[in-house]
């Protein structure tokens, strides 16, 4: 489960980027890989043995005996150790090992019993195909993906940390056993009446972690809630007791986005004292605080992609008759044109705007969009929306100005959606049928 080079996790980052996401024609959510992708970018995914879209489908007793097997062959104490070395020295994606084997010592032999979704509502197992490389790349982004939504990315942590031996796990460091021992007594010092939000907004501000972001924060506090050492008492973690799928799915309010235990916990119930004791008792806090390395094996500076080109883009505010290029994902880029400008109540200035006929793999040019027509939505009718930001939003260039209005045989929309410019990218699917490469 060693990191993966820097390189590699870019790549894989322009790969999973939403933009890439659909379903294949067997129905599998997948992702495809940008055209701009070299011979060389390919090679090094496959050395890295990080192949994007490689598809496992289990049945529902084979991956609850995989969870129970691999689970029976992890050692709890090389796990937490391996819990705590993710803080700051280890690749995040150590923090999954623990969580996965306690579900799987936890979780007991059902027969499949399905709810709203498909999914089992003692397991959250579902039929579709997961692929393998996806579930690698969410641990190494954030430690999460350790089953808590499906049994089979349970295995596959598990499986990633038992293809190692345990002698080449990591040992937390000094300065991991502090951070680790600094968050629970952040967690410890919360208001009462604190919840999860107010729990990773304090996380996130102490700045302990390494690759320090919310949703990071995020995912250990879930973490330490599965486990049970955040748990409320009608909503217990599972090392107090096995809770199935349909009660850890049970949220006080629709706003709540994160599972039971932790949708539940409140800074009142504290910590379960007994239970840090028992995982990581053996891992006291240093008596004064270790420095603070200079680098970490998690933490990455983003690159952009050196294939993508950037269209030639002309400053200033939206006119009627500009002309913006779209980008919607790293190797397809279309066009919009503006109709005419105006001030909000808000006072955000505002283009009215609609798709041009084009697609393209780079950059369309101002020569490009001369005497195109607009493009309606898929069901044949014309759309338009009110963007704020086109100055300002990435992948939203201007590339010309006055260009005459082409014609359309159909009249303005009566109703137009009013939305920022990044709308432009993400709702290209309601003109376009996207090509697949």
């Amino acid at each position: 489960m060693t990191h993966p080079d820097p390189a590699v996790m870019d790549l894989l980052d322009r790969v999973y980027s939403s933009s890439n996401s659909g379903f294949d024609d067997e129905g599998r959510y997948s992702h495809r890989i940008p055209a701009t992708f070299t011979e060389a970018d390919h090679a090094q995914l496959k050395a890295a043995g990080l192949v994007p879209n490689v598809f496992i489908r289990w049945g529902h007793d084979e991956a609850i005996d995989r969870l129970r097997q691999s689970a029976a062959k992890v050692d709890l104490r090389p796990a937490a150790d391996a819990f705590v070395a993710s803080m700051v020295s280890a690749g995040l994606a150590w923090l999954s090992v623990l969580p996965a084997a306690i579900l799987g010592r936890a979780m007991p032999v059902h027969a499949e019993e399905p709810m709203g979704g498909g999914s089992c509502r003692v397991c959250f197992f579902n039929a579709g195909a997961i692929d393998v490389t996806y579930a690698a790349y969410l641990r190494h982004l954030s430690g999460g993906d350790w089953g808590v939504d499906h049994p089979v990315n349970g295995v596959l942590a598990l499986t990633a940390a038992i293809d190692r031996p345990p002698s080449s796990w990591p040992q937390p460091t000094p300065r991991d056993v502090w951070v680790f021992h600094q968050v629970l007594e952040l967690l410890r010092g919360l208001p009462p009446k604190a919840r999860y939000s107010q729990a990773r907004t304090a996380l996130h501000k102490a700045r302990l972690l390494s690759a320090n972001r919310p949703s990071r924060c995020e995912t250990v506090l879930e973490a330490l809630a599965f486990i049970g050492i955040l748990e409320a008492p009608e909503h217990p973690g599972l090392m107090t007791r096995f809770t199935s799928a349909i009660e850890r799915d049970r949220r006080p309010s629709t706003n709540v986005e994160v599972p039971a235990p932790l949708a539940w916990w409140s800074a009142k119930e504290g910590l379960q004292e007994a239970r840090v004791a028992t995982l990581f008792g053996h891992l006291p806090r240093p008596e004064a605080e270790p420095p603070a390395p200079t680098t970490t094996a998690t933490v990455r500076r983003k690159t952009a992609s050196p294939a993508a080109p950037r269209p030639r883009s002309i400053a200033g505010p939206p006119t009627p008759g500009s002309v913006y290029a779209i980008q919607f994902r790293e190797d397809l880029w279309g066009a919009a044109y503006c109709h005419e400008v105006r001030t909000d109540g808000r006072g955000i200035l505002r283009g009215r705007m609609e798709y041009l006929d084009l697609l393209s793999p780079t950059p369309p040019t101002a020569e490009q969009v001369a005497g195109i027509g607009f493009r309606d939505r898929l069901n044949g009718e014309r759309w338009q929306t009110w963007c704020g930001g086109l100055d300002k939003t990435p992948g939203v260039k201007r590339i010309a100005v006055d260009v005459s209005t082409p014609t359309h045989v159909q009249p303005v929309p009566e109703r137009i959606p009013t939305g920022g410019a990044s709308e432009l990218r993400h709702l290209a699917g309601w003109n376009f049928k996207l090509p697949a490469a």
